[in-house]
């Protein structure tokens, strides 16, 4: 448990963690020391409340980290995020050149970036609230957490809202 023990030491919640690991079984350690090594390797920088949560509720906390990871990806990837707007609006190179002359390129990247992550907010709501007319629609939606075969394990993946704001600091 040599990755565990590495976040232990510098965990502030250290005693809490020590007795939550002490009540899982020898296969249940074991398990509890892949997700912190495969957290880690996914950019978690405080990968014990994951992994504790996970191992000890059954919630797949691991599928959250990376859908939340993936969706601050995506509003850091401002520079992609403007070539793919091209596809929508074909003078948007232009616009962005006018816009950087008069506010100046690192304002405009900073709103851009604070902007995406509104927007992605809005998007964790919508994947976490289902569809909000659906005794008119009669359908929702839920998002599934798949093995490597990319077959249904059955579990949720929800609330990402809940993580969503303090999320920057776990990478």
């Amino acid at each position: 448990m040599k990755h565990t023990q590495k976040h232990l030491e510098i965990s502030e919640h250290k005693d809490f963690y020590e007795k939550s690991i002490s009540k899982l079984t020898a296969e249940q350690k074991v398990e509890f020391e892949n997700l912190v090594i495969r957290l880690e390797n996914a950019g978690a920088k405080k990968p014990l409340g994951w992994a504790s949560s996970e191992i000890t509720e059954k919630i797949p906390q691991f599928g959250r980290f990376l859908v939340l990871k993936s969706f601050f990806d995506i509003a850091k990837s401002t520079e992609v995020n403007i070539s793919m707007a091209s596809e929508f609006d074909e003078d948007i190179e232009e616009k962005l050149e006018e816009i950087k002359e008069k506010i100046g390129e690192e304002k405009l990247f900073d709103f851009l970036l604070s902007y995406s992550k509104g927007m992605i907010y809005n998007l964790v709501e919508i994947i976490d609230e289902g569809n909000r007319e659906i005794e008119r629609d009669k359908i929702s939606w839920t998002l599934i957490k798949t093995d490597e075969n990319s077959e249904p394990t059955g579990q949720i993946i929800q609330s990402l809202h809940e993580d969503f704001l303090e999320f920057e600091d776990e990478i």
